[in-house]
């Protein structure tokens, strides 16, 4: 379910709205030999469909962006890090400058940076344009302007994606230009919300996300182990029992939650019994 003003649809329903004023909006953009933005979308809709893995969605939605002059994005999503958990910021596809990339999270840049704060308290999308227009201090400015020089972009654009439970996290287009025409903003909105839940299910088949059933990724060691940790055994005792040196039982338990995307043990053996790749003794 996403929110259309305060309602809230299901997304095929709150696409086709978006199509019906694209509809209306014709116009050629920026892309292929006169296609307009509604042609680039529904093209693009046509397509996801056909994708069977994140890599060729990421090629894709990289290839529309560019045609609508947007060469770095970034597509979050709030989704569990474990069954029943609270859900956390999963960027599921993205496209910018790595060392600046890195440079903005070691930084904390993000605790500054009006557009990830306005996604999570706005509805509907909104540009840096509309952020600039305000009263801004003067280290968010720099941020800006710091953004542009590192990209290089001139302009963002954020759409934000709710559901029923509340947030559910964000689009940012950077594109070459200042500000891009609002039927490329209605386009590009359609594309980044097919693009979102297409890689939410992408993710889904590879086993990825909580409570969706997967190929077991574990070796029968690392399960025998998380059976243990189950049970409440520490280290040492696991080790007793398998005659296995603590640190090697450790080792173990750490590649087992590599394996499934998880950071804490109590996460690992969540999943694990969940899927049922482990039986609590």
């Amino acid at each position: 379910m996403h929110r259309f003003g305060r309602l809230q649809l299901p997304l095929a329903r709150w696409a086709s709205l978006i199509c019906f004023h694209l509809r209306r909006t014709h116009k050629v953009c920026a892309g292929r030999g006169g296609m307009t933005e509604f042609q680039e979308a529904l093209e693009f809709i046509e397509r996801v469909e056909d994708i069977s893995t994140l890599d060729e969605l990421h090629a894709l939605v990289v290839a529309v962006f560019e045609r609508f002059s947007v060469p770095n994005f970034s597509i979050v999503a709030m989704l569990p890090e474990f069954e029943g958990g609270a859900r956390a910021p999963v960027v599921l596809l993205k496209r910018s400058d790595e060392g600046w990339a890195e440079n903005y999270w070691r930084k904390g840049h993000f605790n500054l940076d009006p557009a990830i704060h306005g996604a999570m308290t706005r509805i509907h999308p909104f540009s840096w344009s509309d952020i600039e227009n305000g009263r801004m201090p003067k280290e968010v400015r720099d941020l800006f302007s710091e953004i542009r020089e590192a990209m290089p972009v001139d302009g963002g654009y954020i759409i934000p994606v709710h559901d029923e439970e509340g947030f559910a996290g964000f689009i940012a287009l950077y594109h070459a230009d200042r500000d891009i025409s609002q039927k490329a903003r209605a386009a590009l909105k359609l594309i980044g919300l097919y693009a979102i839940e297409r890689a939410k299910e992408l993710r889904a088949l590879r086993g990825i996300d909580i409570g969706i059933a997967g190929v077991c990724p574990l070796t029968h060691r690392q399960r025998e182990i998380l059976s243990f940790v189950a049970d409440g055994k520490s280290d040492w005792d696991i080790g007793m029992v398998l005659n296995l040196a603590s640190s090697t039982v450790n080792e173990h338990v750490e590649k087992a939650k590599e394996a499934m995307g998880v950071k804490t043990r109590t996460q690992a053996v969540a999943i694990a019994v969940r899927r049922g790749w482990i039986r609590i003794q």
